[in-house]
């Protein structure tokens, strides 16, 4: 058993780590506080654009209790907070337009690795001098789409490489929008942490960890014939993709490659081991030779 010296002396060195960590931010569709690096110019810059993680990970969860703005900012910052509507980076510039069914390619960078997953949620706000609620987006978390259109749940699970990550995202059949906003949430997984109070269920990825939180205007249209404006958005670009047949996929102890179906020996390891929506991942991603030992063990 760690004894409770030992678990305050793990947990400085922890938040020692933290402030060297980097981090991240969506950019394709760019999140309002990056929309002037990504062909929006006269928005306004945000040099720190990478660094919406709720205010710190202390000021989240140890001040906040847990508690985040909808867009990464402190939740404790005065309302408008900077990133919501109303705020200084909140414009209602729609940034992206799409079509309801679409199958799209979403950009996040990843400037140092924490693990960890990815979540997307969207909300229909249509007012974009209206702050979305996070009740709204908890009703369309939106699924993760394979490469063979396979439906891969909704979370995208972090190799431990660096860079641009590109996610496909599978958009609801039956909802269109003036203005979405689009949620991106990267719930970290290297931090050391515990499940309980008594420290005895600890691991890397357990309990609390660090989270980033990023918000992008959008607009889903019903047909290619539709357009959709706002006031303050000009010229932006239409993204569309066409959507393939989306299939809901159950676990199973075999995967196919190409013609050839062989039985699978993986399993999640480390933070990951025992979580059931993590057998197919490394089932899937192992047997195209994608197989980080931070996440998957095979036999």
């Amino acid at each position: 058993m760690m004894t409770k010296w030992t678990m305050t002396s793990v947990m400085t060195l922890v938040m020692t780590l933290r402030s060297v960590w980097g981090h991240g931010m969506m950019i394709d569709p760019p999140q309002r506080s990056s929309m002037w690096r990504y062909g929006f110019p006269d928005s306004p810059a945000n040099y720190q654009d990478n660094e919406l993680f709720c205010g710190g990970y202390d000021q989240q969860w140890n001040v906040n209790g847990g508690k985040c703005g909808i867009c990464g900012d402190d939740y404790s910052d005065p309302q408008p907070r900077a990133n919501e509507a109303g705020g200084k980076y909140g414009e209602g510039v729609i940034v992206r337009s799409y079509q309801r069914a679409d199958v799209i390619d979403v950009s996040v960078e990843i400037t140092a690795n924490h693990l960890g997953y990815f979540i997307f949620k969207l909300c229909p706000n249509n007012d974009v001098s209206t702050p979305a609620t996070q009740e709204c987006l908890d009703q369309n978390v939106l699924k993760v789409v394979g490469p063979e259109g396979q439906d891969l749940g909704d979370k995208y699970y972090l190799d431990a490489e660096v860079g641009t990550k590109h996610v496909e995202l599978q958009l609801p059949v039956d909802l269109t929008c003036t203005q979405c906003v689009l949620q991106w949430t990267y719930n970290t997984g290297n931090s050391w942490g515990c499940n309980d109070d008594a420290y005895e269920d600890c691991c890397i990825g357990c309990g609390k960890q660090e989270n980033f939180v990023n918000c992008a205007d959008i607009a889903i249209t019903g047909s290619t014939d539709e357009q959709t404006t706002t006031t303050a958005s000009t010229d932006a670009p239409v993204v569309t993709t066409a959507a393939p047949s989306l299939t809901t996929t159950t676990t199973t102890t075999t995967t196919t490659t190409g013609s050839v179906t062989e039985e699978c020996t993986c399993e999640p390891a480390g933070a990951y081991a025992g979580l059931e929506e993590m057998v197919e991942w490394c089932c899937y991603n192992c047997a195209r030779d994608h197989c980080p030992e931070t996440h998957c063990v095979c036999s």
